[in-house]
């Protein structure tokens, strides 16, 4: 006898998940489906981007502007904090600068981050208890293709196995009649019991012949009622020996090997494993070293999980979902026992995490070095300049244990986003910038003779400020007969040249 393994139908339950699930779907490859993802999500908190590096951008701008005020206060009010802040926000409301105008976007990206990663984790589950879905389906194919299906009576599709249990009672005469159907012809077997009786069905060219147990209650009254218990397949030991088998393992020899000592029975689970292993095989979850794209790029991790309880309890396959559909650390070692490498090998040599980790500190340069001002102005004793450079190497180490502790797909995520920020950051630095030296240019002014001249005035304003202009008297400067004319004194800055 051989038994099934039944294994939970995945389920997203998350619109997120079922985007990611979508795009990898249209997608070349996972990879691919998730940088998509990405630059998505990246696309759809620009708007707030913008707004927040703009804002810090243009407050960094202000600040070296007040640079010269801000300095000379730092060093007046060297040892007292709190009137050094106090003058600081007067002089922050005489230009304008805002200290909160990038904290709402701020968050608001901040959300989406940890919304992203609940996203990816759901998915990372999902996507490996279906790996072990589609594992059972292929293990359990091997037996369902044992028994004569003739889409009546038996009918095997979308990995789904029906039978017409209570067809099979009615037609059933004795031991010595065939029943056939659609061309199939089944001989059954009734066993009687105390409570309860099977009919084993069988067809002459199967491998396996299919059990039932039933009870019937109030036979041949209105009120019967016909109720299937447990079902069960029961290897038939000469239809294995037959050559013509080899099909069902893609005539690979070494399985054969050691047919001599394996019962019939564990010949054929043989089979349903090695089935299991090449499913697992042909899903493709690769990405360049990483052998598994939703286990951590780590070579203390393995592609496959060799524990059923580790898997229970990261991949969230509930107790419920266990008694349900009868799953055992037995049936677990069955669908794996062909994936010795899988269970063994690294997964990944911290490459996605090294990457991360760089790529955060590159992201931490480029805002610090758009914030000069601030980490240098903002306290009268540097501490907020010191705090930044802290930060600058505490967020790479952060984001290499995020890339540590999840899958490889959340590393490339979080790469991808890092890489967009920093061309986001530098885009918008030079907008602002440009912007702001314009502003400042169109504003700038010359000052002659202590009065204002914009540098834009056009030439009829010129002459019409000349035609406003006093004319000289024609007896101005003129001396008397005896002393003669008066020369003209040039004054230049109020001192007699």
């Amino acid at each position: 006898m051989i038994d099934l393994i039944h294994f939970a139908t995945p389920v997203t339950n998350n619109f997120l998940v079922d985007i990611i699930k979508w795009l990898i779907q249209i997608s070349s490859s996972i990879a691919l489906g998730v940088i998509l993802f990405t630059i998505i999500l990246k696309l759809i908190t620009l708007p707030f981007d913008f707004m927040s590096r703009y804002s810090m951008r243009k407050n960094s701008l202000k600040m070296e502007e007040m640079r010269p005020e801000l300095e000379k206060l730092q060093k007046q009010y060297a040892n007292d904090k709190n009137l050094y802040n106090q003058k600081m926000m007067a002089l922050y409301k005489k230009n304008g600068y805002s200290m909160w105008g990038s904290c709402l976007p701020t968050i608001i990206t901040l959300v989406i981050f940890i919304v992203a990663i609940n996203a990816f984790t759901s998915y990372s589950q999902y996507q490996n208890r279906e790996y072990f879905y589609n594992m059972s389906n292929s293990y359990n194919s091997v037996i369902y293709d044992g028994i004569d299906a003739d889409g009546d009576l038996i009918k095997y599709e979308n990995n789904t196995f029906t039978v017409k249990h209570k067809e099979f009672y009615d037609r059933y005469v004795d031991n010595d009649t065939p029943i056939t159907n659609n061309g199939v012809n089944y001989n059954v077997v009734k066993e009687v019991g105390d409570g309860s009786s099977s009919l084993t069905v069988t067809t002459e060219n199967s491998y396996i012949s299919y059990k039932f147990m039933y009870t019937l209650e109030n036979e041949g009254t209105e009120s019967e009622k016909f109720t299937v218990g447990s079902v069960s397949f029961i290897v038939k030991d000469t239809q294995l020996k037959d050559t013509d088998f080899k099909v069902l393992i893609d005539n690979e020899e070494k399985l054969f090997k050691d047919q001599t000592t394996l019962t019939a029975s564990q010949f054929l689970e043989d089979v349903c494993s090695q089935k299991s292993a090449e499913t697992f095989r042909e899903i493709n979850a690769r990405f360049l070293w990483v052998q598994n794209i939703w286990v951590t790029d780590s070579p203390m991790a393995h592609p496959i999980l060799d524990n059923w309880d580790t898997f229970k309890t990261t991949y969230g396959y509930t107790a419920t979902e266990e008694g349900q559909y009868g799953m055992t650390a037995d049936n677990y070692k069955k669908l794996i026992s062909k994936l010795t490498d899988e269970q063994t090998k690294p997964n990944g040599f911290f490459i996605l995490a090294v990457l991360t980790a760089g790529i955060s500190f590159l992201t931490q340069f480029v805002m610090n070095k758009s914030q000069k001002a601030q980490m240098e102005l903002q306290t009268v004793d540097g501490q907020g300049a010191r705090t930044q450079k802290m930060m600058m190497w505490m967020m790479p180490i952060m984001m290499a244990f995020f890339a540590f502790m999840y899958t490889a797909a959340f590393s490339i995520y979080m790469i991808i986003s890092s890489v967009f920020s920093i061309l986001t950051t530098l885009g918008i630095n030079w907008i602002v910038d440009f912007s702001f030296k314009r502003k400042k240019a169109s504003q700038s002014a010359e000052k002659i003779r202590g009065r204002v001249f914009n540098k834009d005035t056009t030439e009829d304003e010129k002459e019409k400020e000349k035609q406003t202009k006093p004319e000289k008297k024609n007896n101005e400067n003129k001396g008397d007969f005896i002393s003669g004319p008066v020369k003209e004194e040039k004054h230049v800055r109020g001192r007699l040249k």
